[in-house]
């Protein structure tokens, strides 16, 4: 009785602690939120209520690498926990993970067929990862129950080369939206369907409705650097003074810059969108493509790791890496970078010829 009596009490302070972090949480006093989770791992390695939350404030943070990280170590200890599984799902989805996170659900949805949110975030990352067909079926299965799935089933209908069913789509999605958002939304839709003529002119239409429509001008110039435009760099300068803090503008912009060989104006813009979003692989291997270009081979390759960590499944950042490696000699580890990235791209023609066979 006594021992019990002990237990309870010393677990108690560390109760207190992991509390007072989940309040810090909830204010989005996130420094807070993650020096009490940290030190309740510090006392209790195991407990995975702390992970969970961890993960959840790096999530909100944009340490997206950090946040799988913890969900990772949480789902060793729990590998069937659902909330942890969307919530790792949903980390790999803001990197841009697509692949990563689509096997996530895969096994989520497996072990809980009938879960709507899983489903549907499975849909999207087929969407994303060359299974239109499936992303399609399963927005069409899962739309009654939640309408915002009508822009996705949009650029589903696109990707098939079913604009009739996509603009149906998209009307009954926009039904209630203002002009100047509906042609924005659906300079996006065209966007990600790589329709850019049809996206920038729908671009172009927000503007005209309202050229103050918030997001237009990063969108635009988006659009325009797909289509080679030398407006691209003019419209995200737009788009950067307007939000200072648009870490998705600035980005591009950096990216642009570099591509038309104007690194010293291109590194500020990619320094400050790894700042923005740390969670991102982009700024990381423009900034390490920047460094090679440079010469500087030894500095480039750090950053370009980050990018590979945070994104493994893309093959141009294997490759700048390979480059990067065998500069400094770094043989062998150069020619595992270059087999990752002959095997990225072998997976990627698979996935198309598999794609063609079923047409």
């Amino acid at each position: 009785m006594v021992a019990l009596l002990w237990l309870l009490l010393a677990a108690d302070p560390l109760a207190q602690v992991f509390e007072r972090a989940a309040s810090a949480l909830s204010s989005g006093d996130y420094a807070a939120a993650e020096a009490g989770f940290q030190q309740v791992l510090k006392a209790s390695p195991k407990h995975i209520g702390a992970m969970g939350n961890l993960g959840v404030v790096y999530s909100r943070m944009g340490r997206f690498d950090r946040a799988v990280q913890v969900y990772r170590r949480a789902l060793a200890l729990s590998p069937s926990d659902k909330g942890l599984l969307l919530n790792l799902g949903l980390a790999f989805i803001k990197q841009e993970s697509y692949a990563e996170a689509r096997h996530v659900f895969e096994g989520l949805v497996k072990a809980a067929p009938m879960h709507p949110q899983a489903r549907g975030l499975l849909a999207t990352c087929q969407l994303h990862t060359g299974q239109i067909d499936a992303a399609v079926a399963a927005f069409e299965s899962l739309v009654k129950e939640n309408t915002g799935l009508l822009y996705l089933l949009g650029i589903g209908y696109l990707k098939q080369g079913r604009p009739e069913q996509a603009g149906q789509a998209f009307d009954a999605f926009l039904a209630t939206a203002p002009p100047a958002l509906a042609n924005f939304t659906l300079c996006k839709a065209y966007y990600e369907s790589e329709l850019f003529d049809d996206a920038a002119a729908y671009c172009r239409k927000a503007l005209e409705i309202d050229p103050k429509q918030a997001g237009v001008h990063r969108e635009f110039g988006k659009v325009l650097v797909s289509l080679r435009s030398p407006d691209a760099v003019k419209e995200l300068t737009v788009a950067t003074r307007e939000n200072p803090n648009d870490a998705e503008a600035i980005y591009f912009l950096g990216a642009e810059l570099l591509q038309e060989d104007r690194q010293k104006e291109a590194l500020p813009h990619l320094e400050r969108a790894r700042q923005l979003n740390p969670g991102f692989w982009g700024a990381y291997f423009y900034l390490g493509k920047a460094k090679a270009q440079a010469g500087q081979n030894a500095a480039a390759i750090p950053l370009l790791q980050q990018a590979a960590e945070l994104n493994g499944s893309e093959s141009a950042i294997f490759y700048q890496l390979g480059r990067a490696l065998s500069s400094v000699g770094r043989t062998e580890e150069s020619k595992r970078a270059m087999d990752r990235v002959r095997e990225l791209k072998a997976l990627s023609l698979d996935r198309e010829t598999k794609a063609f066979q079923t047409k």
